[in-house]
């Protein structure tokens, strides 16, 4: 009962010999028949691992997650005073137009600072990589003195070697090396003059390594040089993106400072007219021209329009804040957005042609169409892995052992000459890879055709959004001269007595939304014409951040 049941041992030699046999067909198949195998192989075992875990991981998960506790009541603060004036600009004010919050920002912005230097240190990363690649050299020059107890004489001996080695676009290695050894006796004294003589050991050789199947070629040799190139390609490209985006998300922000600025103009003016006809329907009652109900509303629209002015200059210092850390500028700093205005253009452009200029242009897409490639050599790479290692290795010196006086001449020749094969019986590890780059490049394939229709659809519906907006504002417009007349008309009926003040100011709301409405428009249109340049891949930024026409 001690030994193995002689079926199991039965299998066990069939196993041996049917993965021996496995190992020696696999070899001498063509690669494409031996990769094959090893999906199909790889598949059965992944299916089998994955029904596993699967149930293993999940069962019981929706009994065992946390949630989250509901917020606490945010503890109440007291409003500041609505009429308490602003701050007047004091001389180190800095007034910022367009143009200078966006050199500003390409100058100290944090974030801007930060993409900067991971761009540098993309091509910092691959001087090395390159470096690496390149012929290396190395040298050394050492002296080591010895002596001993019971031990009449001591030794010393100078080496110095210098050695070269080059990656070869075949996928080879070639190595040059020299070094010369001086060794004497001493008198157990360093650096001291004997009459001993150096004896001198030399060598001069050279060393090839070629691998000829697994490994062989530019490809797989060169793979760390060629991702390193294009991976610094990618980080250009992406920091190019990047300052796109950033001149647009500068401008977003200054503008909408620009809108705020304005509405709080406009509430402020809101304030000191329902002030005005507070103080007006109080008059009027003291002489019996109205009644207690139109003072009472009088003096409810006040407060009304003192509350919505207190939340907007704090939203206002908030976005002034907001913007200043954006910019790299400490939140002291004073500040003043000067009144600029977004200029409007009217966009009109093809729909297909602006579909096909986006798919031409983007720089973004042309990553992924190169992440593609990047990963179609992926697999290319991971098939070579498959193949067996069959390396031809090539040696040859000359050495001089023992010369005395000058003569350090090497003067005895060797070499050598082999060639290994491995056969390749474990390649569980190059079958997994081969299995993931194959997925990773259907992956690739569908992700390139899902960001094509993404660009189509994103395009199409700017310009639609455009369209729309630009028809937004003349329609606005209209609405603002018809509010206006309507305020003047509003304000004769309440001078003659025809309406009371509740209408003048339903009025006046009316043209202060319109006017709010009309900024938000404008510059939700100037950001998404901008947006849709950097989107058909046509917008230029130039070092100071702005845009060219």
């Amino acid at each position: 009962m001690g030994g193995r049941h002689p079926c199991i041992a039965m299998a066990s030699r069939a196993s041996r010999r049917i993965g021996i046999q496995a190992a020696l067909v696999c070899l001498c198949l063509p690669a494409a028949g031996c990769a094959s195998f090893h999906v199909a192989d790889a598949d059965r075992e992944v299916a089998r691992l994955l029904s596993d875990y699967e149930s293993r991981v999940l069962a019981g998960r929706e009994s065992s997650v946390i949630h989250p506790l509901p917020a606490a009541d945010p503890p109440q603060s007291q409003p500041a005073d609505a009429s308490q004036p602003e701050s007047a600009p004091s001389a180190q004010t800095l007034v910022l137009d367009l143009s200078g919050a966006l050199e500003i920002a390409f100058t100290t912005s944090r974030d801007y600072l930060d993409q900067k230097e991971s761009l540098y240190l993309s091509g910092l990363g691959f001087t090395l990589t390159r470096y690496n690649f390149g012929p290396l050299l190395n040298s050394t020059i050492s002296y080591l003195w010895s002596d001993a107890e019971e031990q009449e004489l001591g030794s010393e001996s100078v080496n110095a070697s210098l050695s070269a080695s080059q990656i070869l676009p075949t996928g080879g290695n070639i190595t040059l090396s020299s070094s010369l050894t001086g060794f004497r006796d001493t008198d157990g004294k360093p650096f001291q003059s004997q009459p001993d003589t150096f004896r001198f050991d030399s060598l001069v050789g050279i060393s090839a390594r070629q691998p000829l199947l697994r490994g062989a070629g530019y490809e797989p040799s060169h793979e760390a040089l060629t991702q390193g190139e294009r991976n610094l390609i990618y980080a250009v490209r992406s920091f190019e993106l990047f300052r796109q985006d950033f001149s647009i998300r500068i401008a977003q922000a200054f503008f909408q400072l620009v809108s705020q600025k304005k509405q709080l103009a406009n509430d402020e003016q809101n304030h000191l007219d329902t002030v005005y006809d507070r103080r007006k329907a109080e008059a009027l009652r003291k002489v019996d021209r109205n009644q207690d109900d139109d003072v009472f509303n009088a003096r409810r629209r006040e407060i009304e329009a003192e509350d919505a002015l207190l939340v907007a200059r704090t939203d206002y210092k908030l976005a002034q804040d907001q913007f200043k850390i954006l910019l790299g500028r400490s939140t002291a700093t004073e500040i003043q957005i000067a009144d600029d205005e977004p200029v409007f253009e009217s966009v009109r452009l093809d729909p297909q042609s602006a579909v096909d200029a986006a798919h031409h242009n983007l720089l973004d897409l042309q990553t992924d169409r190169d992440r593609l490639v990047d990963v179609q050599r992926g697999v290319r790479l991971a098939r070579n892995g498959l193949l067996p290692d069959l390396d031809l290795s090539f040696d040859y010196a000359q050495a001089n052992a023992g010369g005395e006086g000058d003569d350090a001449t090497p003067a005895r020749w060797s070499s050598s000459f082999g060639l290994t094969l491995e056969i390749p019986l474990n390649r569980k590890a190059e079958r997994n890879a081969y299995r993931s780059a194959l997925i990773a490049l259907d992956r690739a394939r569908r992700n390139l055709q899902l960001r094509l229709d993404e660009i189509e659809r994103d395009v199409l519906d700017q310009l639609r959004g455009l369209e729309q907006d630009e028809k937004r504002i003349q329609l606005q417009k209209d609405q603002i001269e018809s509010e206006k007349r309507a305020v003047a008309v509003m304000q004769i009926r309440v001078e003659s007595g025809e309406a009371d003040n509740r209408d003048l100011t339903d009025a006046r709301r009316g043209l202060q939304n319109s006017r709010n409405a009309l900024i938000d428009l404008r510059v939700r249109h100037f950001i998404g014409r901008l947006r849709l340049k950097r989107n058909l891949g046509i917008l230029f930024i130039d070092e100071k951040g702005m845009w060219q026409p």
